[in-house]
């Protein structure tokens, strides 16, 4: 089955934690990339990358994700607990 994800207003992603937007991006972009002729549309939910929505859906997202502060990932992570490990050396 196709990858799908739920349409959220922009007041619904803006209290949603950076973490839940992040892995909702990885939904949206995991979407298949074009419906195709014989595929239908269901009301609600986000199944493909050429459809309105689906545009609609990420830039509100990357709207929201511009807003907040920086989420670190795992090496800049791994370099802050070096330094401070250094620095209490």
């Amino acid at each position: 089955m196709p990858r799908t994800v739920a349409l959220k207003s922009i007041d619904e992603l803006e209290s949603m934690h950076t973490g839940s937007l992040m892995s909702r991006r990885k939904a949206l972009l995991q979407c298949k990339e074009s419906s195709g002729p014989d595929a239908r549309k269901r009301p609600g939910v986000i199944e493909f990358k050429d459809s309105p929505e689906w545009q609609r859906a990420y830039s509100d997202l990357k709207q929201i994700l511009s807003q907040r502060e920086n989420v670190p990932n795992k090496q800049e992570r791994k370099a802050m607990r070096q330094a401070a490990a250094k620095a209490r050396k």
